[in-house]
């Protein structure tokens, strides 16, 4: 019987050394069905650039050399206690430790066996969106620490099949309203145009939720952007009436899924519904790309459900010493 080799867990604070791992995180994240892009180097780095947290505490598991799990952590304070958490808060629907798919409940149990050894620095974890499929929510902690699990949030998926009849009637005729106005257009990002239309997009999101010019958000969201261009996976489209930006939606592209992160349109044409019609067009554009899955993110907006989604859910988990744990029941 051959002997399990150790699992070796380093400590990564600075963004060089993270940002040299970019490959083999790339690699992990390719090998795991779970990624969202929300554990991408695309993204995080981009967060990490953008916000900079005062003390990220990212953990990397080895074995033999070959990187076996990253967990994105950072500490910060919250309600009176140093508080570790994932990279990413904020702006990101799912977060999650990235694994190795043969061996993730062990180097996910060594990942928290190395936050139990350096407990001298951290008061409580606190882990959300956690997905429901996450080794996080099954894998315990070291028997002197507590863990508990709570609902966090839904994320409403649709599988095209079974997209509801009445919908596809209602972007029948919102096309054909359309179409008797002018041309309609659908225009997908590319290297010449991207930048272009995520201002179109900053625009029209900017109707409900004002963005900062200059602001660490707004560069944040172009340079992940620029990184999931580069990669092959960003979906961005622009809705246009003659030529004229009527809606725009963004998008990310995983395996056999499109996350749709976020969308605006033109009030001038609410009577026209663009936002039904760039849904429509941009899940048209993923379904022709091989996607199978449509992942609406958090939140239970009714048009989600008028597509036919259905909820899945996230939760939260919360470990604690003995000391800190108000039930140690749980």
């Amino acid at each position: 019987m051959l002997e399990t080799v150790s699992l070796q867990v380093e400590e990564i604070t600075d963004l060089e050394d993270l940002e040299s791992l970019r490959s083999d995180w790339s690699a992990l994240c390719d090998g795991s069905p779970r990624t969202t892009p929300f554990q991408r180097p695309e993204w995080l780095l981009a967060w990490l650039r953008a916000f900079r947290p005062a003390t990220p505490w990212i953990l990397a598991a080895r074995r033999e050399g070959r990187l076996a799990a990253l967990a994105p952590l950072l500490l910060y304070p919250k309600d009176g206690e140093r508080t570790v958490a994932f990279c990413g808060g904020g702006v990101s629907d799912y977060l999650d430790v990235v694994t190795n798919p043969e061996s993730e409940d062990e180097v996910t149990a060594a990942l928290l066996g190395h936050l139990a050894a350096r407990r001298e620095r951290w008061d409580a974890c606190d882990f959300e969106p956690v997905p429901g499929e996450s080794p996080l929510l099954r894998v315990d902690p070291p028997d002197d620490l507590r863990a508990r699990t709570e609902p966090r949030d839904v994320c409403p998926v649709l599988l095209p099949e079974a997209i509801h009849t009445r919908q596809l009637a209602n972007l029948r005729k919102y096309r054909r309203k359309a179409e008797a106005l002018g041309k309609l257009e659908l225009k997908t990002a590319d290297e010449g145009s991207w930048e272009e239309m995520l201002e179109v997009l900053f625009r029209l999101h900017a109707a409900r939720r004002p963005m900062p010019d200059g602001g660490p958000l707004r560069a944040f969201h172009r340079e992940a952007a620029a990184g999931f261009l580069a990669r092959g996976s960003l979906a961005l489209h622009v809705l246009c009436l003659d030529g004229r930006p009527m809606a725009a939606l963004q998008g990310f592209r995983e395996r056999d899924t499109l996350f749709c992160y976020r969308q605006g349109f033109d009030a001038e044409w609410a009577k026209l519904s663009p936002g039904v019609m760039v849904v429509g067009a941009a899940i048209e554009d993923a379904v022709r790309r091989g996607v199978s899955r449509i992942d609406f993110l958090r939140g239970r907006e009714p048009y989600k459900y008028w597509w036919g989604a259905e909820d899945r859910e996230t939760y939260r988990r919360v470990i604690n010493p003995p000391r800190n744990n108000p039930n140690p029941g749980a």
